[in-house]
């Protein structure tokens, strides 16, 4: 997938000969399959239909609120896929085991990569005992309690309040935290939308309005990625403490802060895009 990332206030895009052009900027629709805009852009709705009809999908990002919305063609395909997708709820569960098994391996996997142990078969084997999603919920549930308790202590108290916090983020941890859970989510139900799903017929969340629960899902299985990507961010000092600012209760990037962070997270999605084919794949399979 190629990402362009557009975050600058007062933008104009507009299209032209197959070529999006915003500020000094000439982009061919050849060389972007997704543009993400996270600040106040002017774009023509007629341009958004013939930039998306080329191909490209659009990510507005709303970074104090966590929320996205995504514009893409509606010429949408694989409607056999789409109701295989709805026959297979009769193995919600199964496939919701799959998940949060996978997410309690990688995130105890993820804490190992930083020195710090944690048993994690007394939550496996809880979990294949599981009889229903609320069961299954309550096991991931202390799970994460107990796995953020040890990955707070990875950092210093000046970047978190010791505990995981969202909409709004209180810390700045929380706030790169929220960013990229956000971004990536939208990435996925793109990579979702590109590969003929629903992304909004899931198995362990339930949809909820607008909510795309089947890239939640798959989400699930790379928050340790992302985790442990930001803590590489923090230990290199990529972003610092007066990159944050205080907004709306909550604590989020300055605009300064987020540029520092467009590379390593075209380098993030970069070396995630094979995991997240395979699952895609794995999925597929499952279902069919």
């Amino acid at each position: 997938m190629n990402i362009s990332i557009i975050d600058k206030k007062d933008t104009t895009l507009t299209f032209q000969n197959n070529t999006i052009k915003f500020d000094d900027i000439k982009l061919p629709t050849r060389l972007t399959d997704t543009i993400i805009i996270t600040s106040n852009v002017t774009v023509d709705t007629k341009d958004i239909i013939k930039i998306t009809n080329s191909g490209v999908t659009f990510i507005f990002v709303d970074l104090y609120s966590n929320r996205s919305t995504i514009a893409t063609s509606t010429e949408q395909k694989n409607a056999d896929l789409k109701l295989k997708q709805y026959q297979a709820l009769s193995k919600r569960l199964y496939i919701a085991k799959y998940i949060i098994s996978e997410k309690i391996k990688r995130h105890t996997f993820q804490l190992g990569l930083n020195g710090v142990a944690l048993d994690n078969s007394i939550y496996l084997s809880k979990l294949e005992q599981t009889k229903d999603i609320e069961e299954l919920l309550g096991v991931e549930g202390s799970f994460s309690r107990e796995y953020f308790g040890h990955y707070f202590l990875l950092f210093s108290k000046r970047l978190h309040s010791g505990k995981r916090t969202k909409r709004p983020p209180k810390d700045p941890l929380n706030a790169l935290l929220s960013y990229f859970y956000t971004l990536l989510y939208s990435l996925l139900t793109v990579r979702l939308l590109a590969n003929g799903f629903d992304p909004s017929i899931s198995y362990l969340h339930t949809p909820f309005r607008s909510h795309q629960a089947l890239s939640s899902d798959i989400l699930e299985l790379f928050r340790d990625r992302v985790n442990q990507f930001v803590k590489i961010i923090i230990d290199k000092k990529i972003v610092e403490m007066e990159d944050f600012t205080k907004k709306n209760g909550g604590v989020y990037l300055r605009y300064d802060g987020r540029k520092k962070l467009y590379k390593p997270l075209k380098e993030l999605w970069d070396g995630l895009e094979p995991n997240i084919s395979n699952e895609i794949a794995n999925l597929r399979a499952i279902i069919s």
